[in-house]
């Protein structure tokens, strides 16, 4: 996300290589994290996730990549890669904000709709659905175009200050356009993670009686969900203060906000199915049920 709130493309003489080191060894593990959580629910039949689930975690996974688009001119002490190189990662940094924040929108709005239409025994709209799973992709083409039209426009691409990655002049559209995205998909998240919270307390005795079926609905899932959308807040607040000022430490920035899609491996690929698809040493003994939770989340 940090491509959103960060500016500057004076380099100086010299160049940092510590932070830059560590901020792609940090987008290195987030997008090896990532594919070790979602490998095991695209090849696994013990492991069961939704399209929205499945969406949510590919977008996140891809993002922290596109950081490594310049990882071999990082370390050169000029003043951007070459052009064409250099509007396409641009590109890329600004799309995937809003499309991470949407698809976790997208995959909680869908476990949203699951729980209350469970409770209340309602019917669910396999078109809505199949929507829930396309709009981060729509989203993150749209704006990716839209990025390297106004980029590739005013040829003012560069180097951050932090020699991390390309992009363009703080004060341009696609800048404001990328960073007003996101900051809606994730108020909608807040507001769709409430009326959850809303549901469940609503209806707790008879969550609880769930919890206790085959179904097994486990509160787990919305804890975790909660942590992740907080981490997801702090980094779009912590940008949203660089970004007119760019503020000097701009690289510990940097880093922090390319390890959010770190913390979703964390929250998302710490469940014990997925966790025990990688334990060799017990898989003669495995046998889960598929439950409302695997299905869902």
């Amino acid at each position: 996300m940090s491509g959103i709130f960060s500016g500057g493309g004076d380099l100086g003489s010299t160049v940092d290589l510590v932070p830059i080191i560590i901020f792609d060894t940090v987008a290195a593990l987030a997008t090896v994290s990532l594919a070790l959580t979602l490998a095991p629910a695209a090849l696994s039949s013990t492991v069961h996730r939704s399209k929205a689930w499945l969406s949510m975690i590919t977008t996140m996974m891809i993002f922290p990549l596109f950081y490594l688009l310049n990882a071999s001119s990082q370390f050169q002490n000029k003043e951007s890669p070459p052009i064409g190189l250099c509007i396409l990662q641009a590109g890329f940094i600004y799309a995937g904000p809003p499309a991470c924040t949407t698809a976790v929108l997208c995959f909680l709005t869908d476990m949203t709709l699951g729980l209350r239409s469970m409770l209340y025994n309602g019917k669910r709209s396999k078109c809505f659905s199949s929507a829930l799973v396309i709009i981060p992709s729509i989203l993150f083409a749209s704006v990716f175009f839209e990025a390297i039209a106004l980029v590739n426009a005013d040829r003012g691409v560069h180097f951050d200050s932090a020699h991390m990655f390309c992009e363009s002049n703080a004060d341009g559209p696609q800048v404001k356009i990328s960073a007003l995205l996101t900051v809606v998909s994730l108020f909608l998240t807040l507001c769709m993670e409430g009326w959850a919270v809303v549901i469940i307390a609503r209806n707790w005795s008879a969550v609880r009686r769930i919890r206790r079926t085959k179904a097994d609905l486990q509160l787990s899932v919305m804890v975790r969900f909660g942590v992740f959308t907080l981490v997801v807040g702090v980094a779009a607040v912590l940008g949203a203060v660089t970004l007119p000022d760019n503020v000097a430490g701009g690289a510990s920035w940097n880093i922090f906000l390319v390890a959010v899609p770190l913390f979703a491996a964390l929250a998302f690929g710490t469940r014990r199915d997925i966790m025990s698809t990688y334990a060799f040493w017990n898989w003669s003994k495995k046998s889960y049920p598929k439950t409302l939770n695997d299905v869902a989340v």
